[in-house]
């Protein structure tokens, strides 16, 4: 007997492999197959007595799983998976499916004696609960809910995903971050107890393959998870919920570069599962997607239990330099509230290093006149688009106000917690970023310490203006609000407008109100005229505007080619050869396909890798992915390496 396995590697083909008498394998299965020399794991497709006559057929070395751990419906979601985003479906399998090789108990439940709470809805939550429920009927199976921060999503997505599992289904409810999935795991833990699992990269990859077999065999009827979380099996998929939909980790950033949102609806269609989303801040193409008609829109404009939203004050600061990071209003509001018995958030948005010049009377920067995108500062005084390649050389005036007083913005912040902390010396703070995110149990650290009122001053990155609901939070404030603002990218206005209303919304939810104070160099931006009104209709019309008029999405679809190796001149040379290959292939398709490039990417050197990338631009996906596909082995060799990102979210 043979058996045909994917292997995860960017090889679009299956291999055959012989079945030693001694073993039994099964489609499905995982298996560990010697191939080019190493001895990898490889995904059963098939089982047959077909024996290969045109190549020497290896054995499979033995098996992992003693059954089946997946079936058709994973399969097919890989090759969905792979020919969406040009990958092999070998490749999507790996990221699919868990790496561990013996299932693991050892998981220490950091909430084991979460209370049992009770969910009672109010009206205007009921009625989005029955319209959802209600449509499945008419085949509506994908939906948003809107609502202002505090509004209580998640209370409807708790009542929904009891009544999925009295119907015998199961729930997928999808978190942003690691650090949010610890704080929703508590609170559904008291609703779920022990039909709850968790599923992302901090547990080891046994316990991982542990909690995807009690998910896969129904012993498991809920999971909180992480993008990955998208793929787990189960008996009958009835819901996935995506939380924060309109988060950027959503996306991955290796082979297959998956959306899991995309993934998600798909897998609506074919398992015919509710697909609910919920943001306060939704992505512009969801909201687009939902004015056009794909996808159903629920809307709540106002606080659970009659909270209101806080105040939002926009502070002009004169200078980035650490020691007048802290404007005199902030520091004066800060010490008013912990003097009061209340909490405080500090926001550091510490993406966005990348260096611009800025007008420091007006706030003008330079933009490229090809692409309405900020140009970057290069040590040799020039300024670059990594967009389009266009150069010019840094102006000596303010193109706005005339003023020579130009900075350089971008660097220097670093410094920025230690002044907070010399600052405040008698207040107690907490620090909640990637690096300390890391450490084992930190998350749950910290919802202990505010709950206790332990914490004066939690000072974050953006992980902590995703999820958190702290009731004795009255003050948060932004330190600089320019930061990431005038990044490369058509989508830094909107990551920068969701990150302030979101982090914003932490603020008054309990019975004191709240107060935000944005730090900004230029206050005439006209963004924070919609952030401090906190109208998302206002801004999404004004962006919907700037994307329609250059071709970005929702009116468009975009790839990203990225080359990159360890020598410039043949990252050069490479990328120019495949700008050739898809100038050549769009003809031949007659594609209406726009080549931007191929220029420096933004980050131009990353680990000792030089980068140059090509932006396309396409209203047709299907003849943009046929393109890039007749297109990419013009990239080859040992040293220079291809990275393919159909619907990027970033362009760094």
């Amino acid at each position: 007997m043979f058996a045909d396995v994917y292997i995860g590697y960017p090889l679009d083909e299956c291999f055959t492999y012989r079945i030693p008498d001694e073993i039994r394998v099964a489609p499905c299965m995982r298996v560990k197959v010697n191939f080019a020399g190493r001895n990898m794991t490889a995904y059963v497709h098939r089982v047959h007595d077909e024996e290969p006559r045109d190549f020497e057929v290896k054995d499979i070395i033995g098996v992992i799983d003693t059954e089946p751990i997946f079936d058709e419906r994973l399969l097919d979601l890989a090759e969905y998976t792979a020919a969406a985003y040009l990958s092999s479906v070998g490749e999507a399998l790996s990221m699919a499916l868990p790496s561990g090789l013996k299932p693991s108990k050892r998981f220490k439940n950091p909430f084991p004696n979460a209370e049992h709470r009770e969910v009672r809805l109010n009206p205007g939550q009921q009625k989005i609960f029955d319209d959802i429920m209600a449509s499945r009927g008419g085949g509506d199976r994908s939906h948003l809910i809107f609502g202002v921060t505090g509004s209580g999503k998640t209370e409807i997505y708790i009542e929904l995903a009891r009544r999925i599992i009295e119907e015998e289904r199961s729930v997928i409810y999808l978190v942003p971050e690691i650090s949010l999935s610890s704080m929703i795991f508590e609170r559904l833990y008291g609703v779920f107890g022990d039909c709850l699992i968790i599923y992302h990269s901090h547990l080891s990859p046994n316990q991982r393959l542990h909690n995807w077999i009690r998910f896969y065999r129904g012993e498991a009827r809920v999971v909180v998870g992480t993008r990955s979380a998208v793929f787990l099996q189960c008996p009958r998929l009835g819901m996935i919920i995506i939380d924060e939909e309109h988060d950027g980790s959503y996306k991955e950033q290796s082979a297959p570069r998956y959306n899991a949102r995309r993934v998600a609806l798909h897998r609506s269609r074919t398992e015919t599962a509710l697909v609910v989303m919920g943001s306060a801040t939704p992505a512009v193409e969801t909201l687009y997607a939902c004015e056009r008609g794909p996808i159903r829109l629920h809307t709540m404009a106002s606080r659970y239990g009659g909270a209101s939203l806080p105040d939002i004050e926009i502070v002009r600061i004169g200078s980035t330099k650490p020691k007048h990071i802290i404007s005199t209003a902030l520091k004066l509001a800060t010490k008013r509230a912990v003097d009061s018995g209340r909490q405080v958030i500090y926001l550091l948005n510490r993406r966005g290093f990348a260096p611009i010049v800025i007008c420091n009377r007006c706030g003008w920067t330079v933009e490229c006149p090809h692409c309405n995108i900020s140009m970057n500062f290069h040590r040799d005084r020039s300024m670059l688009c990594h967009y389009c390649g266009h150069r010019s050389w840094v102006p000596a005036r303010c193109g706005k106000c005339g003023s020579d007083h130009l900075d350089k913005v971008g660097s220097g912040t670093q410094r920025v917690e230690e002044v907070i902390a010399a600052e405040f010396r008698n207040f107690n703070m907490f620090r909640l970023d990637q690096d300390s995110s890391r450490k084992k149990n930190t998350v749950p650290d910290l919802i202990g310490k505010m709950k206790r009122g332990e914490v004066d001053i939690l000072v974050g990155t953006q992980l902590v203006a995703k999820g958190f609901d702290f009731h004795n939070i009255t003050l948060v404030g932004v330190l600089l609000a320019d930061i990431g603002m005038n990044l490369p990218d058509f989508r830094a206005t909107e990551r920068v407008f969701s990150l302030l209303v979101q982090v914003a919304g932490r603020s008054g939810r309990g019975d004191a109100p709240g107060k935000v104070i944005v730090q900004t160099l230029n206050e005439e931006n006209p963004l924070f005229r919609y952030i401090k009104r906190q109208d998302y209709y206002g801004f999404y019309r004004s962006e919907l505007l700037v994307r329609e008029a250059l071709h970005y999405p929702p009116f468009a679809r975009i790839a990203r080619l990225l080359v990159r190796g360890k020598n410039e001149d043949r990252v050069i040379a490479s990328v120019s050869r495949l700008k050739a290959a898809l100038d050549e292939n769009i003809g031949k398709r007659n594609a209406g396909i726009r080549v931007l490039g191929p220029s420096s990417a933004p980050f131009g050197k990353i680990g000792g890798n030089y980068r140059h990338h090509i932006i396309l631009k396409a209203e047709d996906v299907a003849a943009l992915r046929g393109v890039i596909a007749d297109s990419r082995d013009a990239v080859s060799g040992r040293d220079v390496y291809l990275e393919i990102d159909i619907d990027p979210y970033d362009l760094l």
